[in-house]
């Protein structure tokens, strides 16, 4: 009888092949991933989406409306959080990538189609913000409002980003174009509705620099999104690609890049004035910190009111000593001018501190000294008794 432990066993590697499939299940899944990849621009299926979108649709007013409303909310709350949530169901893309189409495939129904959803979606957000500024009449102007009311070439930037984005999303297979139209219209609603509160406060200057800043993000959009799609062969309203130079597309854009050039160097002296008037802003707050913040005094806030013939730098003060009219005079003769070369006068609001305290005290013993400062340190030990 054969013993078990001497009989023979033959044992078959199986690693050796499934490792060969392994590789070759995952080189079939990098070349697919390539073709997808590589896929070619359906120019017939993108304008019919782009048309589609243009087109003044029941949907296009509905989402509109209610981002107009709840961008109004976010403004007034001066929450910047429910601003940027308002903008997850704007639609606000669409018409214009439709008359950036239109322009460069020459197609005027289209652009006329487009413009006309354009103007009514924009008219039905600034009425939206007019009628719940009348509302809310007894809400403050706040600070969401405000940053809507300063545009520069900064803004313009973004605005050509943003629509660059927002065309190559459209044309792109693996894209999605709604969360693209988030940032776009993030560009456009709460500007928009920030002009039509402040025209309901009676706020024109604000309100009409509220509204060239949407304008101004729509011209950089309809640009940038025309030189996206002109660069992937939509020309002519061919669906085939169609070699022209770059001339032919500015001719086609010749309005807007007019528009656009003029606006770039409004907002660019914008920026310009911006910036210097914070360096003087900057300077000024120094030269008063240096006279006015003491052992006692500290300076709260400084508001700058600008004077047909001077700036009033309005200072508030909390402390102990008031401050002598020397020291105003003094301010007055040195501070330095204003963007516009016209002297800074002082005036100071003080807020008196007075420290009231029962004797004895056990949390927070006090000595002469320390109650004529304006603050008071609490004692890391306290009485025991």
């Amino acid at each position: 009888m054969t013993d078990k432990k001497q009989t023979p066993t033959i044992i078959v590697d199986d690693k050796p092949e499934q490792q060969w499939f392994e590789n070759l299940k995952e080189k079939l899944r990098y070349q697919q991933a390539v073709r997808e990849n590589s896929r070619k621009i359906d120019h017939k299926q993108v304008r019919l989406n782009i048309q589609t979108d243009a087109l003044p649709s029941k949907t296009f007013f509905i989402m509109n409306a209610l981002a107009a409303i709840i961008a109004a909310y976010g403004l007034l709350s001066d929450s910047t959080a429910v601003v940027i949530g308002a903008m997850l169901i704007a639609m606000m893309l669409g018409p214009i990538s439709g008359i950036s189409l239109a322009l460069i495939d020459s197609r005027w129904i289209l652009f006329r189609t487009a413009l006309q959803t354009l103007v009514l979606g924009m008219l039905m957000i600034y009425g939206i913000g007019f009628l719940l500024g009348i509302l809310h009449p007894n809400i403050s102007i706040t600070n969401e409002i405000l940053a809507r009311t300063h545009p520069n070439s900064l803004d313009l930037m973004i605005a050509l980003a943003g629509g660059a984005a927002g065309a190559f999303a459209s044309v792109s297979p693996r894209l999605s174009v709604a969360v693209v139209g988030v940032a776009v219209a993030t560009a456009l609603v709460p500007p928009l509705v920030a002009s039509g509160i402040l025209l309901s406060r009676a706020e024109f200057r604000l309100s009409a620099n509220a509204f060239l800043l949407t304008f101004t993000n729509i011209i950089a959009i309809q640009v940038s999104s025309a030189m996206v799609l002109w660069i992937a062969g939509f020309r002519r309203g061919s669906n085939e690609e169609v070699s022209s130079k770059y001339l032919e597309f500015i001719k086609r854009n010749r309005v807007s890049l007019v528009i656009l050039f003029i606006l770039a160097i409004y907002l660019s002296f914008n920026l310009f004035y911006t910036v210097h008037n914070e360096l003087y802003k900057s300077k000024i707050t120094d030269q008063l910190s240096q006279t006015l913040n003491n052992e006692t005094n500290i300076i709260d806030t400084v508001e700058f009111d600008p004077q047909p013939n001077f700036t009033l730098a309005r200072v508030f003060i909390r402390g102990v000593t008031l401050p002598s009219t020397q020291q105003i005079n003094e301010l007055n003769r040195t501070l330095n001018t204003d963007q516009n070369g016209h002297p800074t006068y002082v005036q100071i609001r003080f807020i008196p501190i007075q420290i009231l305290q029962t004797q004895p005290t056990k949390i927070v013993p006090l000595n002469p000294i320390a109650t004529e400062q304006p603050t008071i340190k609490t004692l890391t030990q306290q009485d025991p008794s």
